[in-house]
């Protein structure tokens, strides 16, 4: 049985709508114009922090080497500026792994203690930004999607920091076989190191499965240095036009609600269960649907409406 890799994102989205999450499965993501603008404006606030290169994926080594390389510069900005974004994180929770990137980690001062014994300690903060193509606040229901989105990052940074994530993860998240691989094989495309501008007399050394897990441990070490994690998480929602902030939203790790969401998302990754559709008072969601015409709960409704 292959692995259940899964993205936070995608986990999230099931506590808005869980059919829309198979039809997804089924029918390919659907861009939106909404969706693209907000993608860019990830990428702005990135390239205000760090350096875009440009690389070419051609095999899972590849796609394996680019992110642990982002985690790896991204955990070294944040060590030196206190501040990084688009962070890549792998994690497991029960027997999934999840892989994601977090919009933004930041050191903070949280005062602890009482009375004359309160004290300052730097803490790490998530911070995650959604965008919106209205004004107004997001709904409560909306809110509660990205609150979980938030907690899964948080549970997965702190996951990495408490030594809890595994070399052997990174193989398995990626699909890089260690059994067909030797320690000295190349799993990096030429074309791929060469968009690094790695050199050719380089590249047999470089892009070997040895040399590889050696930076997945570099990286991993350098994830357990972080400052502890705030309790307290961030969601601040930004306006696609003007990046107006409408709404800002703070709240804690939630250990019991956080637990029992994953444990009832991962019952239908792991078909356990069918998809659940909205109940009828989340029925106004369905209007703001990209797969309203293929949904089989609006089918069913069409025809109990006959």
């Amino acid at each position: 049985m292959s692995p259940i890799v899964l993205g936070p994102s995608t986990i999230a989205s099931q506590f808005w709508c869980e059919m829309a999450v198979d039809l997804r499965r089924e029918y390919g993501e659907v861009k939106t114009p909404e969706k693209e603008i907000g993608s860019e404006i990830h990428k702005d606030r990135f390239l205000e922090v760090l350096e875009e290169i440009i690389v070419e994926i051609k095999t899972p080594g590849d796609k394996l080497h680019s992110n642990v390389h982002n985690m790896s510069v991204g955990l070294e900005l944040y060590q030196k500026e206190g501040l990084t974004r688009e962070l890549p994180i792998l994690f497991k929770f029960d027997s999934a792994l999840i892989m994601g990137i977090i919009d933004e980690i930041k050191e903070i001062k949280e005062v602890e203690g009482i009375g004359n014994k309160k004290k300052a300690h730097e803490k790490t903060q998530v911070v995650e930004m959604k965008t919106r193509k209205s004004l107004n606040p997001p709904s409560p229901q909306q809110i509660i999607r990205d609150k979980m989105q938030g907690m899964i990052y948080w549970y997965g940074l702190k996951s990495m920091i408490d030594k809890k994530t595994e070399m052997g993860d990174f193989w398995t998240a990626y699909g890089v076989d260690l059994v067909e691989n030797d320690f000295n094989d190349l799993i990096l495309s030429e074309q791929y190191m060469k968009s690094l501008e790695i050199k050719e007399n380089a590249q047999k050394e470089y892009g070997t499965l040895l040399s590889i897990g050696s930076i997945i441990d570099k990286t991993l070490k350098e994830a357990t240095k972080l400052p502890e994690l705030s309790e307290t998480i961030e969601i601040i929602y930004i306006h696609q036009k003007t990046l107006q902030e409408v709404h800002r939203e703070r709240y804690k790790f939630d250990e019991r609600f956080f637990t029992r969401g994953m444990r009832w998302a991962l019952e239908y990754w792991s078909g356990k269960r069918e998809p659940t559709s909205v109940g009828e008072a989340n029925n106004w969601k369905c209007d703001f649907c990209s797969y309203y015409t293929v949904c089989p709960a609006i089918h069913k409704k069409w025809r109990q409406g006959d």
